[in-house]
């Protein structure tokens, strides 16, 4: 298992990072919407719309919030973003160790409401990573910045937790998650903030301000990756597919950037790079 997920990540990265660097952002738009299909077609799945009449039906909502989002909320894309991650962080940190009330387990087990709710969230990673990639000259640097924050966490908080995880992080949602897990991947990260300092993708963020986004973006990336394991533990459902070996599917491989790259958006938005 290990031996595929290096093997894909090898092939993968490569091809991320010069997509995101070199090429125009109407191209990346192009891409990012392509990988928010394919999750979107495997997270739809997870919630029961399968039949082809049905994924169209699923289709037509995710593109449909996004052209809404995209034309009448741009404004304040930001606002909604750290609202709606708010509000999940919030109910994956009072759930983390107990099972969910019977009105949220309706909320994601009701076909119509999870489908609203998994169709915002990925449109949200597509609009706001495309505005960061065109935000400024820095922006597809920054872009990468924070995938690249992500994947460090995921990597830091795999080996800490597989050495040294004892202490359960969310017991009730995904029980291999630890805290030693989530110290790791902080040592990671915050060690990537002070190199994308040092090489000035921070803009006119202050240092302090810089590292604290790292950190919170690091955090929601966690949420994201719980967010989409209590749609499958709802569900009862393992894995969201096999698209990429060693990896899963593609919704198991974004889950964390689909929560942690909007935030950053925004922080930097705020921010005032």
């Amino acid at each position: 298992m290990l031996k595929q997920r290096l093997l894909t990540a090898a092939i993968l990265i490569p091809l991320v990072v010069m997509s995101i660097l070199y090429l125009p952002t109407i191209i990346v738009q192009c891409l990012l919407a392509a990988v928010v299909v394919l999750a979107g077609i495997e997270w739809f799945s997870i919630i029961a719309y399968k039949k082809k009449s049905e994924l169209f039906f699923a289709m037509a909502v995710l593109a449909f919030i996004t052209v809404i989002c995209g034309l009448f909320l741009q404004s304040i894309l930001g606002f909604v973003t750290l609202i709606i991650w708010a509000a999940i962080s919030i109910v994956i940190i009072r759930y983390a160790h107990h099972s969910l009330p019977a009105r949220l387990q309706r909320l994601l087990l009701q076909r119509l409401s999870a489908l609203i709710i998994a169709s915002t969230v990925l449109a949200l990673f597509l609009l706001m990573s495309v505005q960061l990639h065109q935000s400024s000259d820095l922006g597809p640097q920054q872009l990468l910045y924070v995938m690249v924050l992500v994947w460090l966490a995921d990597t830091g908080g795999y080996f800490a937790g597989k050495k040294w995880g004892k202490t359960s992080l969310a017991r009730a949602i995904s029980p291999n998650k630890t805290w030693e897990g989530v110290a790791g991947a902080l040592v990671l990260g915050l060690i990537w903030a002070a190199i994308g300092y040092s090489l000035g993708l921070s803009g006119e963020i202050t240092l302090l301000s810089w590292l604290l986004l790292s950190v919170v973006s690091l955090l929601i990336s966690i949420v994201g990756d719980l967010f989409e394991s209590l749609f499958k533990r709802c569900h009862q459902v393992k894995d969201s597919g096999n698209l990429l070996p060693g990896h899963g599917g593609m919704l198991d491989r974004i889950d964390s950037l689909i929560a942690a790259v909007p935030v950053f958006t925004a922080g930097v938005y705020f921010l005032g790079a």
